[in-house]
């Protein structure tokens, strides 16, 4: 049954909810609004690498610069097969000449991201096989045959996996800790690096490129020798890509 009655009717659009406050923050800019725009944080943008840019590129030029310089400033350094052996001075130490060319070749490569991090890598290995004798031992095509060019192949994988894996470092949505990711992503890169080596060894061997009583001399030399030296200083320098982002800010991003 259906009374009859007066039946009112309101007008919406003379309401005072139909003219909200101009001064009062609109439903956008809230926020719990799902509409509001996340804020990200400078650290949290430097987390991530650059985009392609010219001047990013400009920038790569120069650090592919700085991997070249590298190669000729070597520092004398206590041999790890010291270990073991009883001296009684520094002057007995049995020092041998280290690079830092890796652990800089690793740090641009996660600075500037897989594009223009693996670019960097790769005009390196491009430009001392065809043009200018980059490497330690000289350049041109033949350097293929060469023991340490197995190095460089590894460097170039390794530049490619962590230029494209290093923003994970700083995510959190898992429980492991910044500290322990940028242990592991440091010795994950160092570890290809050498395996690449030491099987490209191998196949110099198998092919008669190198003797194989020379081989055992080789590893000792560039990997049993280099390895810790090239992990320590990868995790050092790995933990410093935010800050040389945040002093390149300008200029990346």
């Amino acid at each position: 049954m259906v009374k009859d009655g007066p039946i009112s009717i309101v007008n919406r659009e003379n309401t005072p909810e139909a003219f909200p406050d101009p001064e009062a923050e609109p439903m956008w800019a809230a926020e719990d609004s799902v509409l509001s725009p996340p804020r990200r944080t400078l650290l949290h943008r430097v987390s991530y690498p650059p985009r392609v840019s010219l001047n990013g590129l400009l920038i790569s030029l120069l650090c592919l610069l700085l991997v070249v310089m590298m190669g000729f400033i070597p520092v004398n350094l206590p041999s790890p097969l010291n270990i073991g052996h009883t001296v009684a001075n520094y002057q007995q130490l049995q020092l041998m000449r280290y690079s830092f060319q890796l652990p800089v070749a690793l740090l641009l490569a996660a600075m500037m991201g897989p594009f223009m991090g693996t670019g960097i890598v790769f005009l390196f290995v491009a430009l001392g096989l065809s043009f200018f004798p980059l490497f330690a031992n000289g350049g041109g095509w033949l350097y293929v045959t060469q023991p340490g060019f197995g190095y460089l192949l590894g460097t170039l994988f390794a530049a490619s996996i962590l230029g494209r894996n290093f923003h994970k470092v700083f995510q959190k949505h898992d429980q492991v800790s910044r500290s322990l990711k940028l242990i592991s992503q440091s010795l994950l890169a160092v570890l290809l690096v050498h395996g690449v080596g030491v099987l490209y060894l191998v196949g110099l061997a198998l092919t008669g490129q190198v003797l194989w009583p020379e081989w055992t001399g080789w590893v000792l030399r560039l990997t049993v020798e280099t390895a810790p030296y090239d992990w320590i200083s990868t995790f050092v320098f790995l933990c410093l890509v935010r800050q040389f982002r945040l002093a390149l800010w300008l200029v990346l991003y």
